[in-house]
């Protein structure tokens, strides 16, 4: 479990880390200082050699710190507004050859699901990924992957992003 406190100038606004969408990162609008309480869970449970599930959930309570307006919609201090997100991630070790590692993740990005002072995510995003790191040697592998995201920034009108990656990784 985790917990951290942060405060966010404005201008700086950043609550859910540039992960989620822009209203996640700047609830009360990015003019209007911020704090957070943030909350996380994580566990794993290998069900076997070949074959691990993980999950982890969070959770931020954001606090504006200032009066302002927010898109036309009047911000006090004291105005709270909840993010939540969390994922779920299977894990193949060794799957195909001994080093490398298959994996799965289904998750949601950081979306705010009540805002006192502020505009509420309509909808959901989804985070969709496959990547699968195959050793090279003790010290570099190589890492395809494909990852799709669903209603970017948790709004149905927005297309869906594909993008592949690739990463090489050196462990010395």
């Amino acid at each position: 479990m985790t917990y951290s406190r942060g405060y966010y100038a404005p201008d700086e606004l950043v609550v859910s880390g540039e992960t989620g969408s822009e209203t996640a990162n700047a609830p009360f609008g990015e003019e209007i200082a911020t704090s957070a309480d943030h909350f996380g869970i994580q566990g794993k449970y290998e069900l076997s050699d070949r074959l691990s599930i993980s999950a982890w959930g969070g959770l931020s309570l954001a606090h504006a710190l200032t009066d302002g307006d927010n898109e036309g919609i009047a911000v006090t201090d004291g105005d709270d507004a909840t993010i939540f997100n969390w994922a779920v991630t299977l894990a193949f070790p060794d799957l195909l050859s001994e080093g490398s590692l298959g994996g799965i993740i289904f998750g949601q990005p950081p979306k705010v699901s009540s805002n006192d002072g502020g505009v509420e995510d309509e909808d959901s995003a989804w985070h969709v990924e496959a990547q699968y790191r195959y050793r090279l040697n003790d010290h570099v592998a190589i890492n395809p992957g494909f990852f799709v995201v669903i209603n970017p920034e948790n709004s149905s009108d927005n297309d869906t992003i594909y993008v592949g990656t690739i990463r090489t990784i050196f462990e010395f």
